[in-house]
C-alpha cells in the first residue's frame, strides 16, 4: 500500500521570540532536510555542518555570513553551504528556509 505525506511547513514553524523554529521534514539514509524559521531581526548563531549542505529560502529575506562577507538570500533563491565553515544567519525579516544535507 503507497500512503501519501502531506506537510504544509509554513503551519509547522512557530515563531518564538525565544529561538529559530526547527522543523524536521525529511530524515532518510539519503538525505536530512529541515525548515528554519525566524523572526526579523533573529539570528541562527555561528556554527558549522559537517557535510555540504543547501540553502533553499522559500520566503522572506536573510543575511548570510561566512568568512568576513556577508550574502543577501531572498525568496526562493539558493545558497551552497560547504562543510567545516562557520556560518550564521539573520533575518532581514520573518523568513522561512529549507537546510538540505546529503548523506554518504
Amino acid at each position: 500500500m503507497i500512503t501519501n505525506y502531506f506537510m504544509n511547513i509554513k503551519a509547522e514553524i512557530k515563531l518564538t521570540d525565544e529561538k529559530p523554529s526547527v522543523v524536521q521534514v525529511s530524515n532518510t539514509n539519503k538525505s536530512n532536510i529541515i525548515a528554519i524559521g525566524l523572526k526579523k531581526d533573529q539570528i541562527l548563531k555561528k556554527h558549522v555542518s559537517p557535510v555540504p549542505a543547501l540553502l533553499v529560502m522559500l520566503e522572506g529575506s536573510v543575511r548570510f555570513e561566512m568568512d568576513g562577507s556577508t550574502t543577501e538570500i531572498t525568496g526562493l533563491n539558493t545558497f551552497d553551504i560547504p562543510p567545516n565553515i562557520p556560518h550564521e544567519v539573520a533575518a532581514n525579516e520573518e523568513s522561512i528556509f529549507l537546510v538540505i544535507k546529503e548523506k554518504g
